[in-house]
């Protein structure tokens, strides 16, 4: 039986999206059973609910170069609040401005760069949602696509130059990716026959999920027969789909490459790692080289069974660092999800917080640090940053 033990109103959530998380137990300090000795840090940011039952918790989304990390966190009125915790474990809570501080509204930020700045999303008091970007200096700039209507602008990556990258609805419910340029301008775009029907339909339509230094975009999207593809968007505009070998094509059946919410992993080589799902609606991960080439795999533990794999159905990211290393989830033949880093040389360890029931990593960096969260026996979230040493 599929557990959903965790309803975080967040962009899967805010956007009609399929969102599930499974997660976990008490954690402290552990050392990994392989060669490379880690140490895993548990951390919850101040004024986050830990009352027992209530799902509610911190949430980490994204760990730059020096190991400064942002996230969002719940308080005792669902209402959210972004958070950066410094390399040293220091705590800056913030608020983007207009954020509403109603039960499930808020500030939540989904991506840090090296120089220090946040993107990221906040709900207004009718729930629709605007982009934002904090700079070092804590100055907030906030913004909306072109057009935005619907459930508004979601905000998922931003580069080193602050070109931001994400998604957001129209007014019917129809989801297009977008790129928000340094200068504050703006592309908006869709995938080659993608789904123009609207939510209510079951189309999830577009998004954008990273962006390099140069411009280039990735992401996926959904046709009209409700199958994902991914997506490649050059500097020059030029829009390249992409389908695993394996990827289910059945209609309706949200099978295909990538999937709502699962933001594909990009980095400096070109290389583009996600998740695609079967005809037997199975998960599997993926690597995809800048010449189209294809390494799948599936990490050790992984379920082989409907809606199980290495990966979810929505909102389970991948990160892939420049060097070759990729972290992710993956569910096993009991619904439980854990967490796993993939290597360079292929080599796949599982990541779960001691006694976890349940872990999702969220981000990495070059230097293979890991930042993400888990849900412990009172069904509290947690952040964990996973440390090699």
């Amino acid at each position: 039986m599929l557990i959903n033990v965790v309803s975080r109103f967040r962009s899967g959530f805010a956007t009609g999206g399929v969102g599930l998380l499974l997660w976990t137990c008490i954690a402290g300090w552990v050392v990994s059973a392989h060669a490379q000795e880690t140490k895993l840090i548990i951390f919850d940011a101040p004024g986050a609910d830990r009352t027992p039952g209530d799902n509610n918790g911190t949430y980490p989304a994204g760990i730059n170069a020096r190991g400064a990390i942002t996230g969002s966190y719940q308080d005792v009125n669902n209402t959210f609040h972004g958070f950066l915790r410094s390399p040293n474990g220091k705590f800056t809570n913030f608020e983007a401005p207009g954020a509403d501080t109603g039960s499930f509204h808020g500030t939540s930020p989904t991506s840090i760069n090296d120089l220090g700045t946040i993107a990221g999303e906040y709900t207004d008091a009718n729930g629709f949602s605007h982009g934002f970007l904090r700079a070092p200096d804590g100055k907030f700039t906030t913004f909306d696509a072109p057009g935005a209507g619907g459930y508004g602008t979601t905000p998922i990556n931003l580069n080193a130059e602050g070109a931001v990258v994400g998604y957001y609805t129209e007014a019917n419910y129809v989801f297009y990716a977008f790129v928000r340029n340094p200068d504050g301008t703006f592309k908006t775009f869709a995938g080659p026959g993608a789904c123009n029907t609207g939510t209510s339909t079951g189309c999830f339509g577009n998004e954008a999920t990273n962006i390099s230094i140069s411009g280039t975009i990735v992401g996926n999207y959904m046709d009209s027969n409700f199958v994902s593809h991914g997506l490649v968007r050059r500097p020059d505009g030029k829009i390249l789909s992409y389908d695993v070998p394996g990827a289910g094509t059945e209609p309706g059946s949200y099978q295909g490459t990538g999937c709502p919410g699962c933001f594909s992993g990009f980095n400096v080589r070109g290389d583009i790692a996600a998740t695609y799902v079967d005809a037997d609606n199975v998960i599997h991960g993926f690597v995809r080289d800048p010449e189209g080439r294809f390494t799948t795999f599936d990490a050790p533990g992984a379920g082989t069974g409907p809606f199980q794999g290495t990966g979810c159905f929505s909102d389970c990211p991948v990160t892939l660092n420049n060097r070759g290393a990729l972290t992710g989830v993956y569910v096993d033949a009991n619904y439980v999800q854990h967490g796993y880093l993939r290597n360079p040389d292929g080599k796949i360890l599982t990541i779960d917080p001691n006694g976890s029931t349940g872990t999702l990593p969220y981000s990495m960096n070059d230097s293979g640090a890991i930042t993400g969260y888990y849900l412990d026996g009172n069904y509290v979230s947690h952040g964990f940053l996973r440390i090699p040493e």
